[in-house]
């Protein structure tokens, strides 16, 4: 009797592009000057880079349906953001930019997290989010043996208003763990709507 297929499974996430790419060329470039294989320093494509509003983990691709009607009506209800980016800061192994605190920009997350429970997406418990939303922008993962070295750029920088950039529509997201690192494609766009 032949098998049955595994039912496809897409890793996911709803995010919004960062569009600072020429304005944050000063910090890219001060990293890719750090010669120092031990550092292991890799810096996210500039069409990777974004803000997380909600990580959904691995759904089935039978789900997509219903999670494209909810991110729709979700959008419907939320205006256009302005975002300001600035300063640089560490993870455990990435640097991030920073975005301000930003109401409207915490209460989308809010609300993607209350609509995509580990009861709308199954089992999955890392799709429920308790911690305080912090937006950020990943722009680089690296060794701890970095440390040393990124502190001088982060000295540099920490302090840098890189602009600001408007937000008018989030994405969904399918994340892919490739040989040469991880490919981010968009799967759908989400319009945010004018006030009337």
């Amino acid at each position: 009797m032949p098998k049955t297929p595994k039912p496809l499974k897409l890793r996911c996430f709803i995010g919004v592009k960062f569009s600072l790419q020429g304005e944050i060329r000063p910090l890219t470039e001060a990293l890719s000057q750090i010669d120092d294989e031990a550092a292991r320093i890799r810096i996210v494509p500039a069409k990777n880079l974004h803000i997380t509003l909600k990580f959904l983990g691995s759904v089935l691709e039978s789900q997509l349906d219903e999670i494209e009607t909810r991110l729709k009506q979700l959008a419907s209800r939320h205006e256009p953001l302005a975002l300001h980016c600035e300063g640089i800061g560490f993870f455990k192994n990435s640097l991030w930019l920073g975005i301000s605190p930003n109401d409207r920009l915490s209460t989308i997350a809010a609300d993607l997290n209350q609509a995509f429970s580990t009861q709308v997406l199954g089992s999955n418990d890392r799709t429920t989010n308790t911690k305080p939303y912090v937006p950020h922008v990943t722009l680089a993962r690296f060794s701890r043996e970095a440390k040393p070295r990124l502190l001088l750029v982060k000295k540099k920088f920490e302090d840098t208003h890189w602009g600001d950039f408007q937000a008018k529509q989030f994405h969904l997201y399918r994340s892919q763990t490739l040989e040469d690192g991880a490919r981010y494609s968009i799967i759908d766009s989400y319009g945010l709507v004018d006030p009337v």
